[in-house]
């Protein structure tokens, strides 16, 4: 009898609550202790790598935790974009940028400002380099470009949810917000497109985690074509009209891996 066979919703529940235990465990090791030690050993950007590396090695073994117990299995498609670059993709679970520093070890993203309440978030947070997100104001939106501009020279990919929050569903996307694309044109930088699907979803916006035992979840990431502002016509070489480029293409993602997964 192997661990598939085994399983049972009530099995599962003990499974998840380990689970989200060992991820509050290593994140507070990581942001109070290990991240803190090697930004020490080094100076600004350098040490700040060493850091990212240090939990990128923890997310791997997360994630290979997470499969191995048939919580999650995971389903990598394509090939991650490997120099500086924005990442858009679309949110529908938690696990979407834990997923992404597997591919993405120096990897930071924005977060919300409530999060540096969160006890187990904040230290890590600070220390990662991670970039507070959008208050609202025009500043705020000047001040995550800039931001986001200097980290993308310091060789990081910089991870935007242009939704804003967490999709509707698996394969639904909001309207994207245009932060994120007038970094990309003020930088430079690349478009990374990535597609992420959930099947059924989980750990979704109106979600519990009793839901997330309930079967063994599936996660398609799918890494596709990069866009560069040159690619689109003269008149799309814009925020909006990335953004637009951008939404189509894990919109058709989505449609495409949600329609194989029916066969």
């Amino acid at each position: 009898m192997n661990i598939k066979q085994i399983l049972t919703v009530p099995l599962r529940m003990i499974l998840t609550a380990y689970c989200f235990i060992q991820f509050a465990v290593q994140v507070l090791w990581l942001g109070k202790w290990q991240m803190p030690q090697l930004m020490k050993q080094g100076n600004g950007s350098t040490a700040r790598r060493m850091a990212l590396l240090a939990a990128h090695r923890h997310v791997v073994a997360y994630l290979a935790t997470l499969s191995y117990l048939r919580l999650v299995n995971f389903n990598f498609e394509g090939t991650p974009y490997n120099q500086p670059c924005i990442v858009i993709a679309n949110h529908p679970s938690l696990l979407d940028f834990i997923v992404f520093l597997k591919d993405f070890p120096n990897a930071v993203c924005l977060y919300k400002s409530q999060s540096l309440k969160n006890p187990v978030l904040a230290s890590f947070l600070k220390v990662g380099g991670y970039i507070e997100g959008m208050d609202g104001t025009a500043n705020g939106n000047k001040r995550i470009i800039a931001a986001c501009c200097e980290r993308l020279d310091e060789g990081h990919h910089v991870v935007f949810f242009p939704e804003g929050t967490r999709s509707e569903s698996a394969n639904s996307i909001r309207k994207f917000r245009t932060t994120a694309f007038h970094a990309a044109i003020k930088s430079g930088k690349p478009l990374q497109p990535i597609a992420i699907y959930c099947r059924p979803l989980f750990l979704g916006k109106t979600q519990n985690w009793l839901e997330f035992c309930r079967h063994t979840n599936q996660m398609t990431i799918r890494y596709l074509p990069v866009i560069q502002p040159a690619d689109l016509p003269e008149d799309k070489r814009n925020a909006s009209g990335l953004a637009e480029a951008a939404r189509q293409s894990i919109y058709t993602a989505l449609e495409d891996i949600a329609l194989q997964s029916q066969q």
